[in-house]
């Protein structure tokens, strides 16, 4: 098992994973998420034509890169935002790289922010947010 990541390990503008972490857009992958979420939307069952993928897949496309770093116990997700620039597409392979955006302490408890930012196989902008977490306390 891999160790935990200290917060002293995190530094303001590290970009990672390096390579971007890659996540193909499959009609398998689309499907499970539909069916994980019981999402009836028929665009994203589609037939004819491109079919796209539910954005709220960058749930799932993102955490590849943020698992770069492994919380130690006790971390907590307290906030995300994203931007969706343009839909993701079945057939399509995304890129995804995080960027620690700010790490301080609020009492007695240590936070990073993460900018998220992912990119279709063409280099077009498909999704941007913003993370923030309560890092997990080390031993």
């Amino acid at each position: 098992m891999a160790a935990y990541t200290s917060f002293t390990e995190l530094k303001v503008g590290q970009v990672f994973p390096d390579p971007a972490a890659r996540f193909d857009v499959t009609e398998a992958s689309v499907d499970a998420y539909l069916g994980a979420t019981e999402d009836s939307a028929e665009i994203y069952r589609k037939k004819d034509g491109p079919r796209p993928a539910p954005p709220t897949l960058a749930a799932v496309y993102m955490l590849d890169a943020l698992s770069h770093f492994r919380n130690p116990p006790g971390g907590i997700h307290t906030k995300q935002s994203f931007v969706f620039h343009q839909p993701a597409y079945v057939g399509d392979t995304l890129s995804t790289q995080a960027r620690i955006l700010e790490t301080y302490v609020k009492k007695g408890r240590n936070y990073v922010v993460m900018e998220i930012v992912t990119h279709n196989q063409k280099k077009a902008l498909v999704t941007t947010g913003v993370i923030t977490r309560i890092w997990g306390k080390e031993a």
